[in-house]
């Protein structure tokens, strides 16, 4: 039984959160880069130091005891202090300090709309001693980083919805239906492209960005693979093979060279809305809270 908490205490404690957020040890196993064994054991070490089992686990079996709940709750309460702590010595200093993570998505450093740079810029010139620490993912990737707490927010196009997490709006993204100069429907004017047409030809799913619920496919496509990166997508629309969606911003370069076009722009223009995630938590950092304020939330 923990008499006196000590900092090993509180690092097996941070453990044991990812792992209940997680609800599998392989996948927490990931998320902190070390051995299924290794948290096999500091878990035990753990429930050592409380003095009770605190999960049951087995193969493909995860579920929390009645006292690995309690451990957890309270253990959010620590996190939430060992913050306000922190926070509250940042403002008696009246300085604010420490560092920022932030995970943007991938391929996002060409959008138009300015509003993610210019934050940066405002927030850099107003907290001018926090290092901001940029991670960039796809969008499950970044949804478990806030979920984990390895980020404090991020920016990007998510479907999924966490419950665990606050989607504040930004702005929308276009993207539109492209072939490149080597596919067989370069050539052909978008009157004549049909469904037929559409159906034959291989096409490549953006992952997270065909899983929208506020967007329709307009046609029956003919689904061959599936990447969650952009980057992935292109290599493969170039390479001849494949159709399939990119973000206009994305795509401008290949369009200028005439190495892309968009197919039937009118019908296949889809727009997904972009925004910033964080955790639903009873307290929110001084550091998160100036980034806020700095970035333009739609109301």
């Amino acid at each position: 039984m923990i008499n006196s908490l000590q900092d090993k205490d509180i690092k097996l404690l941070r453990m044991f959160h990812i792992i209940a957020r997680a609800k599998s040890f392989a996948t927490a196993a990931i998320e902190l880069n070390i051995s299924q064994s290794a948290i096999s054991t500091r878990m035990a070490e753990l429930e050592t130091r409380i003095g009770s089992r605190l999960c049951e686990r087995g193969h493909g079996h995860f579920k929390l005891t009645n006292r690995g709940k309690r451990v957890l709750k309270a253990s959010e309460e620590l996190f939430g202090a060992l913050d306000n702590f922190i926070t509250d010595i940042q403002e008696y200093d009246g300085e604010i300090t420490g560092e920022f993570h932030i995970g943007l998505i991938d391929n996002s450093v060409t959008l138009d709309d300015p509003r993610i740079r210019n934050a940066i810029s405002h927030f850099t010139r107003i907290a001018p001693l926090v290092s901001i620490k940029p991670f960039i993912g796809h969008s499950l990737e970044l949804e478990k980083r806030v979920i984990n707490e390895q980020l404090e927010c991020a920016i990007g196009l998510f479907y999924h919805k966490s419950e665990q997490l606050i989607f504040d709006p930004l702005f929308d993204e276009e993207h539109l239906l492209y072939c490149s100069n080597s596919s067989d429907l370069f050539g052909i004017e978008d009157n004549r492209i049909n469904r037929n047409l559409l159906k034959k030809t291989p096409y490549v799913s953006w992952d997270h960005s065909e899983k929208f619920s506020e967007w329709e496919p307009p046609y029956d496509f003919n689904i061959r693979t599936s990447s969650p990166f952009i980057e992935g997508i292109v290599y493969l629309i170039l390479s001849g093979r494949y159709i399939g969606y990119l973000p206009t911003h994305y795509a401008e370069p290949w369009v200028r060279k005439n190495e892309l076009r968009p197919i039937k722009p009118k019908i296949t223009s889809r727009k997904i809305k972009f925004n910033l995630i964080r955790r639903k938590t009873s307290h929110t950092s001084r550091i998160m809270k100036h980034f806020i304020k700095t970035i333009e939330i739609q109301t």
